[in-house]
């Protein structure tokens, strides 16, 4: 028993596929939850942490649309984190930002979830990600195609302001799986959503 234990663990971690990092919501009311989680008071937070309590930080390239204009810039993120947003499953094929059909559903999920009365007055952060395939310039680029892709879906079936939605491309830069495999490059292709 205790060596398929350990033969299950270890093909796991072959393949880079951990519990914690693939949690996507997959419902309206998923949806919602996990985007009104409430966070504690940040001064209290602050106070109550020790300098070693604050998390790793690392810089990562981005790129965002601002004034019609595509500009690039250094943020910075946790360095053991995928993000604070909720992942989609919203699939893409390689190398390109049209959104799969069969994701369609998912999307008109996150439509009906962001016309809720609670995000009244809040904006919309919309993050594209990718594999690893192709250069890092490149990717940056295709990530924030895919975010605006998303923006469009949801401004043109739902009634939500293009005005509110901020995207965002992310690149490679913060894959949830190692990019090993077919499987996990398609996990990595996914788009992120936060609110501000």
């Amino acid at each position: 028993m205790r060596t398929i234990l350990i033969l299950l663990v270890l093909m796991l971690m072959t393949h880079g596929i951990y519990a914690d990092d693939l949690r996507f919501e997959t419902t309206e009311k998923g949806i919602v939850d996990a985007l009104t989680v409430t966070q504690p008071d940040e001064k209290i937070k602050t106070r109550a942490l020790n300098k070693s309590s604050f998390p790793k930080m690392r810089s990562i390239r981005v790129v965002c649309t601002e004034d019609g204009e595509t500009i690039k810039k250094t943020i910075e993120v946790p360095a053991n984190s995928s993000g604070n947003g909720i992942n989609l499953r919203i699939e893409f094929d390689s190398d390109s930002s049209i959104i799969r059909p069969g994701s369609f559903h998912l999307l008109n999920e996150l439509g009906r979830a962001l016309q809720r009365d609670v995000f009244k007055g809040k904006a919309i952060i919309i993050r594209g990600h990718t594999d690893s395939d192709g250069d890092l310039a490149y990717n940056l680029q295709l990530s924030l195609q895919r975010a605006e892709a998303v923006k469009a879906y949801l401004t043109s079936n739902f009634f939500i302001s293009p005005s509110i939605i901020q995207e965002f491309g992310y690149g490679e830069a913060m894959p949830l799986v190692p990019n090993t495999s077919a499987e996990n490059k398609q996990i990595n292709r996914r788009v992120e959503i936060a609110m501000k």
